[in-house]
């Protein structure tokens, strides 16, 4: 049943990103945006706060599954207020990073490619990392502080795909996504099946409790349209063996973070309180009324709970 479960998740994804037609990657998408080649793919990130000579601390803002920069839209402004160097990255496959539908979709495949984007931004910078992950990214974000804890100022998590140990990946799923007929259908059904506007802002109406705007369907959607992206969804199960094995216990070498949507049904707040039980010194905090992107539904609480753990952490 979990396997079935999986797959129909998996084809309502597919119909999201079945739009990417003839649709490449913009030169320059924002006015801060950057590109570094990683493992041979281009990775778009957007930096704010480049000039400033003595930032309180450096800031890495990692988004969800189908994301990307735009996620953070309302956290952007309270970071660079508090003056914070801030940096949110497209990871690879998403927003306006390059596709690679052979590309190791890992939490630790990922957090190793992330480290040498921020060794090739860092130069002779020591200065430790604010990690800060969503979703997904939550997952990605808790891979990257572990991977190099050295490096790592604090972590934030926020509703989370997170792991006790980074053994995730399903044996089943993998196989039947990579038998090549099912591939090839899954495939198929992404080119030639296009989930309509409406039916996808209906569907974003259950990560934030209501119907978004068509501005922020509008920045989910353009960058799905992107050629490729259809091979990077069916990618994520096909291809995610960890490299690297990983263990929640090593969280409690620097301060973490849990921030959780109380009211959320897409990755509920009971991961976030078994994390807590396994590491004590993880701080929880819950918006009440908020549902998966507390970030964005309810950027006052959150900008509040996320400057105020950072400042603690980042001493002038």
């Amino acid at each position: 049943m979990r396997t079935l479960a999986l797959l129909f998740f998996l084809s309502f994804t597919l119909q999201a990103a079945a739009g990417s037609h003839h649709v490449t990657i913009p030169e320059k998408p924002f006015e801060n945006s950057h590109f570094a080649v990683i493992d041979s793919v281009s990775v778009h990130y957007r930096v704010w706060n480049a000039g400033l000579q003595h930032p309180r601390g450096k800031v890495l803002l990692i988004h969800g599954f189908c994301g990307s920069s735009f996620c953070w839209r309302n956290n952007y402004d309270a970071l660079v207020a508090a003056n914070y160097k801030v940096i949110a990255i497209d990871l690879p496959g998403f927003g306006y990073s390059g596709r690679n539908d052979k590309l190791n979709q890992s939490q630790s495949n990922r957090g190793r490619m992330i480290w040498e984007l921020l060794d090739n931004i860092d130069g002779n910078d020591t200065t430790g990392w604010n990690i800060v992950g969503h979703s997904m990214g939550g997952g990605t974000a808790e891979a990257v502080a572990l991977m190099n804890p050295a490096r790592t100022r604090s972590l934030t998590i926020v509703d989370g795909m997170i792991f006790i140990t980074n053994n995730n990946v399903n044996v089943t799923i993998v196989g039947l996504v990579n038998h090549p007929w099912y591939k090839k259908l899954l495939l198929s059904y992404t080119e030639n099946n296009y989930l309509s506007f409406n039916k996808f802002r209906r569907e974003l109406k259950g990560t934030y409790g209501f119907l978004p705007d068509t501005l922020t369907v509008n920045g989910y959607w353009e960058p799905l349209q992107i050629d490729g992206t259809a091979g990077t969804v069916v990618n994520l199960l096909a291809n995610s063996r960890e490299i690297q094995e990983l263990n929640a216990s090593g969280l409690s070498q620097f301060p973490v973070l849990v921030i959780w949507g109380k009211k959320d049904k897409t990755i509920r707040l009971k991961n976030g309180k078994k994390l807590k039980r396994k590491v004590p010194s993880v701080e929880l905090k819950v918006i009440p009324d908020a549902y998966h992107m507390p970030m964005e539904t309810h950027p006052e609480e959150f900008n509040g709970m996320l400057v105020e753990f950072l400042d603690r952490n980042n001493k002038w």
